[in-house]
């Protein structure tokens, strides 16, 4: 198993619409992950001095083997993702675990 999560910082200056196509954007993501989880959110509203809620968007991927997250990180949908709607982040951070 390879737990993916992606956490995205948006551009302070992203419109209502850009952020709309973007949070669009990750959910299509879904279509091409052939995993046994796939998860797209925001922020939970949960107060605790541990908890970063700083972020835009979460994206976590939970694939059963290597090969799996090795189709979708070359599918030609998450390239298109990663030359298009992903310039509107200004901060990407990525934690892989197996």
């Amino acid at each position: 198993m390879l737990a993916h999560h992606v956490l995205f910082w948006l551009k302070d200056d992203a419109t209502e619409a850009e952020v709309n196509t973007f949070h669009q954007a990750l959910k299509d993501l879904e279509s091409i992950a052939p995993s046994a989880f796939f998860h797209v959110g925001t922020p939970a509203n949960i107060e605790r001095d541990v908890i970063d809620a700083s972020y835009s968007f979460s994206l976590f991927a939970a694939f059963e083997t290597i090969e799996q997250f090795e189709t979708y990180q070359k599918h030609p949908q998450h390239i298109e993702f990663l030359n298009g709607p992903n310039k509107l982040a200004k901060r990407v951070l990525i934690y892989d675990a197996d």
